[in-house]
């Protein structure tokens, strides 16, 4: 049985060295042909990096300037602010408060400007942060509803032009990730074809003698991920000057960067260039192979 076995190893052994020499054929083929390949999906992936990067990280600028935006609720006269603060900071949804006194309020305003010498007008202002810029519109709707408030007011504007920005990044996104995508499938379905053309006749003879579909589609998924694998190893260069520039920009707001987009890009990126390599293989070959 061991026998056996060994026998089964070193046949496995044989035909992955087979695929993997084949492998190696098809790109010495190729021949300048790799290098234009490669370069062009470092090109496009850099672009998709970089830009994937700038959405991601917008949309987290856009969060941490929403969510610094503070709501002014203003007190009803005659009322206990403690208890109107306390009030305030059980909502779930509020992350800090701060309370300024009609008179803080009234001895700044007669610092700063000329004003008459009457009675002091202003109401006890509480100044309202949330935990994320979502919760500003329903945070306002509830503290519209305490008994000691008398008025509330935020910057309705600012906040709905932040979250425009941050839907139309989004969709930017999405929209140019796609079609550079496709774009690489079609380059490297294109370049497979080419591939499969140069060796129309040693694969016809190889399935005249009952290869199997596999050992002859297998070299070119594997030569489209290495493709992939290295324009994407390629296109970390630019991604790291992105972030780079993206975390100057950040703490000159002093605002923290994600490293978790950072990550996450960095994964995609090597995903997408080896599953759209092998694909746009996978897709050459079934094509033109009828295998």
């Amino acid at each position: 049985m061991s026998s056996h076995f060994m026998d089964n190893m070193a046949t496995e052994i044989r035909i992955t060295t087979r695929i993997l020499q084949e492998t190696w054929g098809g790109m010495t083929r190729t021949g300048w042909m790799n290098l234009i390949i490669i370069v062009t999906m470092a090109s496009i992936l850099s672009i998709f990096g970089t830009l994937s990067v700038f959405v991601l990280e917008t949309q987290l600028f856009v969060e941490n300037i929403g969510s610094a935006l503070k709501i002014s609720v203003y007190a009803k006269d005659n009322v206990d602010v403690t208890d109107v603060q306390a009030e305030i900071i059980a909502l779930s949804t509020v992350k800090s408060v701060e309370l300024v006194t009609k008179e803080e309020a009234w001895d700044d305003m007669k610092k700063n400007y000329q004003v008459p010498d009457i009675q002091n007008p202003l109401p006890n202002t509480f100044h309202v942060q949330v935990k994320d810029q979502e919760q500003i519109k329903p945070t306002v709707a509830k503290l519209k509803t305490l008994d000691g408030v008398e008025e509330v007011n935020y910057a309705k504007s600012v906040l709905d032009k932040l979250q425009g920005v941050s839907r139309l990044t989004s969709a930017v996104g999405l929209a140019v990730s796609i079609f550079l995508g496709t774009l690489t499938f079609f380059i490297i379905s294109n370049t497979i074809h080419l591939l499969i053309e140069a060796r129309g006749r040693e694969i016809e003879i190889m399935r005249m003698m009952g290869v199997g579909n596999w050992y002859i589609r297998l070299p070119f998924l594997l030569q489209g991920a290495f493709y992939g694998l290295v324009g994407a190893s390629i296109a970390l260069v630019p991604l790291m000057a992105v972030n780079h520039y993206i975390s100057l920009l950040f703490n000159y707001f002093q605002f923290s960067t994600s490293n978790y987009s950072s990550g996450v890009v960095t994964l995609v990126l090597f995903l997408m260039g080896v599953i759209v390599g092998s694909g746009g293989a996978a897709a050459s070959t079934r094509k033109y192979l009828r295998i």
